[in-house]
């Protein structure tokens, strides 16, 4: 019975992933990761420049990408914000697709939402999607700011 069971979830997680094959598009300024993506985000580690480029993007409200990944132990979001070129305030995009890597791996779907630029400064680019506050902070968290 207990192999039947295991059968089946594993079948109902391949059927999830083949489900929504679709992948986010690659960002262009790179990737960050962190645990809470909100208001006051903390950046845990990013790709070289990510940040830095997504900032001047949106300083100069110029075409650019930016991945974020947000964690959980055995499941989490990744997103792609996406700033389209033109006049201020930019016009950003925020897709996403949830994941998880229980019973062999699924995605969802991608759901794409406009966002709104609330400011862009030295410290980060704060936007609101979906009614919630997101920062995209400039800056990688220290590890002096990590509690213990």
């Amino acid at each position: 019975m207990v192999l039947v069971v295991a059968a089946a979830a594993g079948g109902s997680a391949a059927w999830l992933r083949s489900r929504h094959p679709d992948a986010l598009p690659h960002p262009s300024c790179g990737a960050a990761s962190t645990h809470f993506l909100a208001g006051d985000t903390k950046i845990l580690s990013a790709d070289r420049g990510a940040l830095a480029c997504f900032l001047t993007a949106a300083m100069q409200c110029k075409r650019a990408s930016l991945g974020v990944t947000e964690m959980g132990v055995d499941a989490g979001t990744d997103y792609v914000f996406a700033i389209a070129s033109g006049d201020a305030p930019c016009q950003v995009t925020e897709q996403r697709q949830d994941y998880s890597a229980n019973f062999g791996g699924s995605q969802s779907a991608i759901s794409t939402v406009p966002c709104r630029t609330v400011a862009v400064t030295s410290t980060g680019v704060a936007l609101s999607c979906r009614g919630r506050s997101v920062l995209i902070p400039a800056n990688v968290i220290s590890r002096s700011d990590v509690p213990a």
